[in-house]
């Protein structure tokens, strides 16, 4: 048995259908041209009803443009980590994905650390994340007037700069203070931080909320850098540091969920009891954060949400040479696990972001 293939619908038969030419219809499904409404409409409807869809390839070779949008994660010279094993950057980057194609456009991942890349392959328009200062491949990319969003902001020596860029965030100063508090509701009187060298602009606003907390509740601010590779390994390596002092933390922060597993394995190692003897939280969710023993508590930062954004941002920057607002913040939430869950300890503290307590994963 053979199956006919019907073939896709084209202009000229909306064009004939609506009874107008092909020039109008494009005007019409593209908001160009000074038509009646009531063409606009007709045209409209007669595209729908045969399920015309323009050919995004056709609508970028008119406007000169390649149809591709470049996405990267900023790498310093210090040090690289592997993408691919962070859950945050695949979930921005898979959501992110589908909104340039529902858009249009297809996202080229490219390396944050070679810049060259983007000499050989002309992009409209791209988005870094978590951009670094003085970043040669941002700069490579301002040196051919290509349109870029970032996913952070730059961490300018001026911060007053970074007004003129065009990023997607969260507001981590909020969201480190919302989860010190949780841990000080819990009973934790010596916090300490956990944090990556600060030349990301999460990693800034972590650290300087950090401190502000600890000034405005009289504690002692500790803080441990965990090495460059981000891994399980550096989390496990700086926590130990702190567990060996004098006056160890009863509470560590870290603001990566790979370095609080980490964490987590270092408390092990120490003979501590999470979170009856040493509480853990981090920042970013992950699977292995879920499925973690004890699970760990995190600030969920919404990636998805952040790639979706993004890509909106930079196509309206390619299409319409501008976007309002031009900084956009989505919102933080901590999801309360069994790293932080201390039965019977009384709230002391209120805090401003929303709380959702999580179950254990099931066994089975």
């Amino acid at each position: 048995m053979l199956l006919s293939v019907r073939p896709p619908v084209g202009i000229k038969q909306v064009a004939e259908q609506a009874g107008v030419s092909i020039t109008t219809v494009s005007h019409a499904l593209n908001g160009k041209g000074r038509l009646a409404e009531e063409t606009r409409g007709r045209v409209r409807e007669v595209a729908e009803r045969l399920g015309y869809h323009p050919n995004a390839t056709a609508r970028n070779l008119v406007g000169g443009r390649t149809g591709m949008i470049g996405l990267a994660v900023a790498q310093t010279p210090a040090g690289h980590f592997a993408v691919s094993d962070f859950d945050y950057y695949a979930q921005l980057m898979s959501a992110a994905t589908a909104a340039a194609f529902d858009q249009g456009y297809a996202l080229v991942l490219t390396s944050g650390a070679d810049r060259s890349a983007l000499s050989r392959v002309r992009m409209d328009g791209a988005i870094i994340v978590d951009p670094v200062r003085d970043d040669p491949l941002r700069d490579e990319l301002d040196r051919q007037r290509v349109p870029v969003v970032t996913t952070g902001r730059v961490p300018f020596e001026d911060p007053s700069l970074a007004d003129d860029g065009y990023w997607v965030d969260n507001d981590h100063g909020a969201g480190t203070k919302a989860i010190l508090d949780h841990l000080a509701a819990r009973g934790a009187q010596r916090v300490a931080l956990l944090t990556s060298a600060p030349v990301a602009s999460y990693a800034i606003d972590a650290s300087e909320a950090y401190r502000q907390w600890c000034a405005e509740h009289g504690q002692e601010t500790i803080v441990a850098v965990a090495r460059n590779d981000l891994t399980e390994g550096s989390g496990f390596e700086a926590t130990m540091r702190l567990l060996r002092r004098s006056r160890p933390p009863d509470a560590v922060y870290a603001t990566l969920d790979r370095i609080a597993l980490g964490a987590l394995l270092a408390a092990q190692a120490r003979g501590l009891d999470v979170p009856h003897e040493l509480l853990v939280a981090g920042c970013t969710d992950s699977q292995a954060g879920k499925w973690a023993r004890p699970s760990l508590t995190a600030l969920a930062l919404n990636p998805e949400e952040i790639g979706r954004t993004a890509v909106t941002m930079v196509v309206n920057l390619i299409e319409n040479d501008q976007v309002e607002p031009r900084h956009v913040l989505v919102p933080t939430r901590i999801l309360s696990r069994g790293s932080t869950r201390r039965p019977g300890v009384q709230t002391k503290h209120r805090t401003s972001a929303r709380i959702l307590a999580e179950p254990p994963p099931s066994q089975h």
